[in-house]
């Protein structure tokens, strides 16, 4: 068995994660220990998540048979079925096609030898034990009826119990939910993903046997040999034209059983820790029918053209897999969405005669020109994300002459003598996190370092602490990235962006100002992100801020406002710190 990578510092209470890796500390308060509850911690350990951990190695490992149990790993003294993943998986997960209340077992495959087939095995009545937080199935349907008209969702928090019944909080469990549909099969765009976390889910959903295409970013060699094991899982990692380029976006398709589907656009990656205790948000679209069969070309567009950028952003993978479901989308009415796709896709782009700029903040800007309302100079452009890019020596050479100016165009006529707007970034501070559900370890998805932040101290005069009392996750470092206007005297928000995109050249390009060429936007990153724009939205000019009004419920910001800015002393969260 592995040994876990993070040791002593790992906060995990996923029975997956301890079936597959090995803890030194643990084992040795373990084995000094009765099994059943009675164990001394070291002082320099927290006893609360010790033993938490300490009642999975009891389920997993009983003590008759802890020693058989961690030579071999190929058994459990819990009923269970199995279905092997992938050959020398890391992360996978060994579970029937459907959630069954049976105690009927069967062995693994004989030529099967992974640490897939030897971990721990699941059955439906454990779901709790797999999943945190668990909520009641089939009112999906109605939580997002009454989300309209944003269908914009925070994940539910582990250790923030009132999320759990919040209205606007979600877990992947009601993303699946039968209410919304029978699913037959599904998309998965995304950068990081555990397989056997995600096969979890989709077992306990009962649709693990459903087709699953899945896209990944990141390196994982688990995924390469997937469709051995499980075949109705096609993994395809997206190819980089450049080595610190990122296929970034996280996105799904829900495929229904009655010819619709449902598009999904979030901010978490696929795995256990970033569903736990981080912030992170989701916009879930409308139910979306098939066409009839007969129906013109350009029918089930929406009036903001989401059918056909999301067309036009699925082509540039180049990968044929997705055809069919770029035919799909094309066949479907999304007649009924009310936001713009925002993408980033790597490459130089330039400016077109139609479409304008087709990507990135120069996307947004053309998006903003056309239809937002005419913003004061003075309201601030109020940035967030996870992560932040080398920016430049100055607040001028891309925040404000890239970034900002695209994001602070609106509809006032091209003439007027306009300012540059304020710039806010909200980002964790050292004590933000440190104060976080799981300390300094809540810092884990915040992967700003030293070196950056060294050349470019400026920054800090801009930085705002993250605060969301109001939404019950000031303790729940945020992986969510916004981009957003709104004006605290009159209660309106202007837009909102909701994105994977972190604030940087990589996520949303960067221009090429040769003075002998139309000015060419690079990008590096795959990114998906949506717009909420008023007029499309409410059919109004802002969006209420803190209240309804007049009957439209109020945006739903996952923050707290007015921001918090730092004080002398505060200083960033840099990643350097978990490492020191």
């Amino acid at each position: 068995m592995k040994e876990c990578p993070y040791g002593e510092k790992c906060y995990r209470k996923n029975p997956i994660h301890f079936g597959e890796f090995s803890h030194a500390h643990l084992d040795a308060i373990y084995a000094k220990g009765n099994g059943s509850g009675d164990y001394e911690i070291p002082d320099q350990y927290s006893s609360e998540m010790i033993h938490t951990q300490l009642k999975l190695l009891e389920k997993l490992f009983p003590k008759q048979t802890a020693k058989k149990q961690q030579k071999a790993h190929s058994s459990s003294s819990k009923p269970a079925v199995t279905a092997p993943v992938a050959s020398g998986s890391s992360s996978s997960v060994s579970l029937d096609t459907k959630p069954s209340g049976s105690s009927t077992s069967r062995p693994a495959a004989s030529q099967d030898t992974s640490n897939l087939a030897k971990k721990q095995k699941l059955n439906a009545k454990n779901i709790r034990d797999y999943i945190p937080v668990v909520i009641e199935k089939g009112g999906m349907a109605k939580k997002l009826e009454r989300a309209a008209p944003y269908n914009m969702f925070l994940t539910a928090i582990t250790d923030s119990k009132p999320t759990h019944s919040e209205p606007l909080s979600i877990t992947l469990q009601e993303i699946l939910d039968e209410s919304l549909g029978e699913i037959e099969s599904t998309v998965q765009i995304n950068f990081m993903v555990d397989i056997g976390w995600l096969l979890g889910h989709y077992y306990f959903a009962g649709i693990l046997d459903k087709p699953l295409l899945l896209l990944y970013g990141d390196e994982s060699p688990e995924l390469l040999s997937i469709g051995k094991f499980k075949q109705q899982v096609t993994a395809i990692r997206v190819k980089m034209p450049t080595p610190f380029a990122t296929s970034h976006t996280k996105m799904m398709f829900l495929g229904y059983s009655d010819g619709s589907m449902r598009v999904v656009i979030s901010t978490a990656n696929l795995y256990e820790d970033d569903w736990h205790n981080r912030t992170q948000g989701l916009w879930i679209s409308p139910k979306l029918p098939a066409l009839p069969v007969d129906a013109d070309t350009g029918a089930g567009e929406s009036l903001t053209g989401f059918k056909q950028d999301l067309m036009l952003y699925l082509v540039e993978y180049k990968i044929s897999q997705l055809q069919p479901w770029i035919a799909r989308i094309r066949n479907s009415d999304f007649s009924a969405i009310n936001v713009f796709f925002l993408g980033s896709v790597p490459g130089g782009h330039r400016e077109g005669s139609v479409r304008g700029h087709p990507w990135g903040h120069a996307r947004l800007a053309s998006l903003l020109a056309k239809h937002a309302a005419p913003i004061d100079d003075r309201i601030s452009v109020v940035c967030q994300s996870s992560s932040i890019g080398s920016l430049g020596a100055n607040v001028q050479a891309w925040i404000q002459q890239d970034f900002v100016n695209s994001l602070k165009k609106d509809s006032t006529p091209v003439g007027k003598l306009r300012q540059m707007p304020p710039f806010k970034m909200i980002y964790p501070s050292y004590g933000n996190v440190s104060g976080s559900h799981d300390g300094m370890l809540g810092g884990g998805c915040l992967p700003y370092g030293k070196n950056t932040n060294d050349k470019q101290p400026w920054l800090k005069d801009y930085l705002q602490q993250w605060k969301s009392s109001d939404r019950y996750r000031s303790r729940a470092m945020p992986h969510i990235k916004s981009y957003t206007r709104f004006n605290l005297e009159d209660q309106s928000v202007y837009w909102f962006v909701l994105t994977s995109a972190n604030l940087s050249k990589a996520a949303w390009g960067c221009f090429n100002k040769s003075s002998n060429i139309q000015p060419c936007l690079r990008i590096a990153n795959y990114e998906a992100g949506v717009l909420f724009l008023p007029r499309f939205v409410t059919g109004e000019d802002t969006f209420p801020l803190g209240n309804n009004r007049d009957g439209v419920p109020a945006f739903p910001l996952p923050y707290d406002v007015p921001l918090t800015p730092y004080a002398p002393d505060d200083k960033p969260f840099l990643m350097d710190y978990l490492q020191g």
